[in-house]
């Protein structure tokens, strides 16, 4: 049997199918549908068994690649790594999308060659995995460079101590993929990782019995781990910004916090502190401006200590990246469908209210040069602006050009469309959620359990609403009934300070 054949086949009677019944009776298309649908099922099944009997090395077929097979990646560590240059075209590695499970696990035991060339397995990030796509790199170029990705580590070193789960280190090997800058003056030997601070916090709960299922609600302590996924630096840094950083294991946020300075208010003899393999450092001797929490060193139980990394990134040429670095301007938000859903009492007056912004820009989209402009992104906080965009902010009066007249019609069409699904403009900003550095500081210098921090129960801390009293600090993606309003204190002036 051919699979060759079958899959052309295959193709060929889709076409005249489809071609046959274009114009049939509405109920003769859905019995032929019927009848098309459990022939594709056999067809499928057939190639299954066929594509299970065959196995061993696979070669890519040049003839069927196209041109709308290739993808754009983003600049990273990976592409830096592998030389791959910007704007030009590279099959260092290829990104396979699965169809049928027996052909995968033979090209993943296996690999495949291309252009005289083996391909074998690489990873797949944690939406690749949802979406059944996988990372396949040019064998030469992974063994020239597999010790920088992994930053010293193999898969023996891995399954020696232990192993891991397999689609935990797909992902964190894949990290080496996310788009980068690369952090040109980040120096490890500034660097150092310690515990997370967890504590209780007491707070109504819905308690789940573990044995009986039964839902109880209550008001108990819950551990929680305050530092997840975030670390902390000095600002000078990065100017004073928040940024997400991805190293060989790493991830996470780098929050902005002068801990330098906490300890000359503190108590500067308290400088010591203990790394995440219980080796003591001294902050201020050692000059360390960064400092990586336990959660983010995703294989750190693999490296015999925190020097082991250090001299292997430095041995193997790794490098830190930057992403999603806060923009000096944070343009307003928009609200979606998911944050209106949880807001099961909004009356209609509320939702007037809410919309009352959506409604002004919709009103006033043909006729307000200042409206017109910022739908366009003309205007001084767009840091990305487009020579078009410069010449709108220079030149209003382009506004009367037929182009941008019937740009402006569509756009005010889409903004229908996305209002009447729940897309309102609010007076809101998209920015990270830090924790409370400053009880970080005080439970890992000062050795305080349960510390008490700048900020009390019900409150947060956002400079961006300066006059504010109250914030809904929602999350995206909204997963639940996610609308905790806090007390924002930004016009304390003793906490600006931190």
């Amino acid at each position: 049997m051919s699979i060759e054949l079958d899959m052309q086949d295959l193709r060929a009677e889709r076409r005249a199918l489809k071609q046959k019944y274009e114009d049939a009776p509405t109920t003769e298309i859905k019995d032929t549908l019927a009848l098309y649908a459990k022939w594709i099922t056999q067809r499928r099944e057939q190639l299954c068994v066929e594509f299970g009997r065959s196995s061993g090395y696979r070669s890519m077929r040049e003839e069927f690649i196209a041109e709308n097979h290739i993808i754009s990646v983003f600049t990273s560590a990976l592409t830096r790594t592998l030389g791959m240059e910007p704007q030009k075209h590279s099959d260092a590695f290829i990104i396979v999308r699965v169809y049928f499970f027996q052909i995968f696990q033979d090209i993943m035991r296996n690999g495949f060659t291309m252009n005289g060339e083996r391909y074998i397995f690489f990873t797949a990030s944690a939406g690749q995995i949802r979406t059944k796509k996988c990372v396949f790199i040019k064998e030469s170029l992974y063994e020239r460079h597999r010790l920088t990705l992994m930053c010293g580590l193999t898969v023996d070193d891995i399954n020696a101590h232990g192993g891991c789960n397999t689609n935990k280190y797909l992902p964190y090997l894949a990290l080496c993929g996310t788009a980068t800058d690369k952090w040109e003056d980040f120096d490890i030997d500034r660097a150092v990782v310690v515990e997370d601070m967890e504590t209780a916090v007491e707070g109504v709960v819905d308690y789940i019995d573990g044995t009986t299922f039964e839902v109880e609600r209550k008001r108990m302590a819950v551990p929680i781990c305050h530092t997840d996924g975030c670390g902390m630096m000095l600002p000078q840094l990065t100017g004073g910004k928040n940024v997400m950083v991805r190293l060989p294991w790493i991830k996470g946020l780098l929050a902005v916090f002068p801990f330098d300075r906490f300890l000359a208010k503190s108590d500067p003899s308290q400088s010591e502190i203990r790394d995440i393999y219980g080796q003591t450092h001294d902050v201020i001797a050692e000059n360390i401006q960064i400092i990586f929490t336990k959660s983010q060193f995703k294989m750190w139980s693999y490296y015999r200590d925190w020097a082991a990394y250090k001299e292997a990134f430095k041995k193997y040429g790794c490098e830190a990246g930057l992403c999603g670095v806060e923009d000096d301007y944070i343009e307003n938000a928009s609200l979606n469908y998911q944050m209106l859903q949880t807001l099961t009492n909004l009356t209609d007056e509320e939702l007037i209210q809410l919309s009352k912004q959506t409604a002004y820009k919709l009103e006033n989209l043909a006729t307000n040069r200042a409206t017109m402009l910022k739908v366009l992104g003309a205007t001084p906080g767009n840091q990305n602006r487009t020579p078009a965009q410069d010449a709108l902010l220079l030149y209003p009066e382009l506004l009367q050009d037929h182009y941008y007249r019937e740009t402006l019609r569509d756009m005010k069409t889409a903004l229908q469309h996305n209002a009447w699904s729940g897309k309102l403009d609010i007076y809101g900003k998209y920015t990270y959620v830090v924790p409370d550095l400053y009880a970080f500081c005080e439970w890992l210098f000062n050795g305080e359990r349960n510390p008490a921090g700048l900020l009390n129960d019900g409150e947060v801390f956002c400079g961006l609403f300066p006059g504010a009293e109250k914030l809904d600090c929602l999350r995206s993606p909204h997963l639940y009934r996610e609308h905790p309003v806090r007390r924002n204190v930004a016009a304390k002036p003793h906490l600006r300070e931190w």
